[in-house]
This record gives C-alpha cells, structure tokens and sequence, in this order.
C-alpha cells in the first residue's frame, strides 16, 4: 500500500466526521469487515509514520518564510530556532529589532483546547516578560480564537498550573509591575496589551518593500 492509497482509505473511514464514524461503531450500528479494519489500521499507521514531526516542518518552514519576507531593510538576522515547543532561553526569531514567537495551528471549535492554551499563553508570557528594549510579535495562525481565550474569564494561575517555568516568570513580572492584583488572562492582556503585538501568519504574506505590514 503507497501513500496516497492510504490517504484515501482513511478519507473514506473519516467520513466527514471521525467522531460521528466512531460513535457509529461503538453502537454497532455500522458494518466494517475485519479485512477493512486491517487495512484501515495498515493505512493509518502509514501515514501517521510519513507525518512523523510534521509540526516542526510546519514551523521551521513558516518561521524561513517569515524570515524572506518579514524583515526591514535595516533589520538584520541574529538568531533563528527552528524547533517546534522547543525550551530555550532565545525566540523563534530574533534580529536587531523585533524578537518574536511563533503558532501554527487551528484551534477546535468543539474542543476546551486546554494545551493550545497552555502553549500559546506560555509563549506569550515569554514574550511579554522579557526584558528586551526590541519590539516584541507573537505570530499565530488563528488569531481570532486566540485573542478571544485571551478575552475570557480563565486565570492565569490556572492556565499556568503545569508550566512553573512560566507561571514564576509572570508572577514575578506582575510583582515588579506592582499587578499582582490581576487574576485573568483577560486582566493581564488588557493591562499589557500594548507590550506584545498579536499577529497572524497571513498578514505576514502582506507586507511593502520594507517590511511593513499592509492592512486591508
């Protein structure tokens, strides 16, 4: 079985809903052979291993986009990481005057999206505390269903809870902005919202001869 005859085979078992399909069969209301299941398992596992790191090809080649297309013409490279949910002391993309982080990746609409979140916010909060005098941009493909977790009523404690990392480095943030009294993530982006500028991956694509960006 080659790539493209276990795409299609997984296609069809998707349907055009997996959970539908799978709720199906748990109340035994749909017929598939034991040979269908073969190769439906065969097909999945063929392309589950050609997907194998598919995020960080996603955000390495993104983040080499960006690089062509993003910058000034005073503004020079200083250091790239590639890795996708790499821990590190350096950004995604750091030159002379920008330092920023980048997300790809839709958000579920049916889903709590509990570790989009705690990713996401975590990257954001590397960003909005670090002691840079450069502009600082977090990068996202789906900026609507960002900014609107970002105006909601969840805490940031809460949304922190498994990263420590994180959740010192904003406590501590807030102490030192004499904040400490703000407990939402809504709290904290309203209060700082000038700090981080929130971007999408396609305004990127829209930019003039020196890299600024053009809005439609």
């Amino acid at each position: 079985m080659n790539l493209n005859e276990a795409i299609n085979i997984v296609k069809i078992f998707k349907n055009e809903n997996i959970s539908e399909t799978l709720k199906d069969l748990q109340r035994l209301e749909k017929t598939i052979s034991f040979p269908n299941f073969e190769s439906i398992f065969t097909a999945a596992k063929i392309i589950k291993e050609a997907s194998s790191q598919i995020d960080e090809i996603v955000h390495a080649s993104g983040i080499m986009i960006a690089k062509e297309v993003w910058l000034h013409e005073d503004e020079k490279m200083q250091y790239l990481s590639l890795g996708a949910g790499n821990h590190k002391e350096h950004f995604d993309m750091e030159t002379n005057l920008r330092i920023a982080e980048f997300k790809f990746g839709k958000w579920n609409e049916n889903s709590a999206n509990g570790i989009r979140r705690r990713g996401y916010f975590s990257n954001y909060i590397s960003l909005l505390t670090a002691n840079d005098h450069r502009s600082k941009y977090f990068v996202v493909e789906d900026k609507n269903s960002f900014v609107k977790f970002m105006n909601g009523k969840a805490t940031w404690r809460n949304v922190l809870s498994k990263n420590l990392s994180s959740f010192k480095k904003l406590e501590k943030f807030l102490i030192e902005n004499k904040k400490e009294h703000l407990v939402t993530v809504c709290e904290i982006y309203k209060e700082f919202e000038e700090q981080v500028t929130i971007i999408e991956y396609n305004q990127i694509m829209k930019t003039d001869d020196n890299g600024e960006l053009l809005h439609a």
